[in-house]
């Protein structure tokens, strides 16, 4: 059960960014939401634990070209056709894009500033010379 509400939850965060695309011929789509949503939250942080583990170089590089293709392939795979007219259909009813928008990009903040905050105080990151 819980594997489907997380699936649920990045269904919504895509579907909403493609219909505020759809809407408003904005730049970004829903596979960009997803995208930004996994480059703040998760591969920030990973690669910042990583260099401090004192990894080598070359893998550093190679692990990070592998996240950030990540959540493309991802969405590749996830939102196929019969994918993107079931979660069409799920969501049809909901209205005010621009609003659930404006509450993920909300959320994604709050959390790259907690991230922030914990990064600095466990000791990855610092802050002045």
């Amino acid at each position: 059960m819980k594997h489907k509400l997380n699936m649920s939850l990045i269904d919504y965060v895509w579907y909403v960014g493609e219909r505020f695309h759809q809407r408003e011929q904005s730049p970004g789509d829903g596979n960009m939401l997803i995208a930004i949503c996994w480059y703040c939250t998760f591969f920030l942080p990973l690669l910042s634990v990583v260099n401090k583990l004192k990894i080598s170089l070359v893998l550093q590089l190679l692990g990070s070209i592998v996240l950030i293709i990540v959540p493309f392939v991802f969405c590749h795979i996830r939102y196929n056709q019969k994918n993107k007219y079931l979660i069409g259909l799920q969501y049809k009813n909901k209205k005010h894009w621009g609003r659930r928008l404006l509450i993920i990009w909300s959320f994604l903040l709050a959390v790259i500033i907690m991230e922030f905050i914990v990064m600095i105080k466990i000791g990855f990151w610092h802050i002045g010379a």
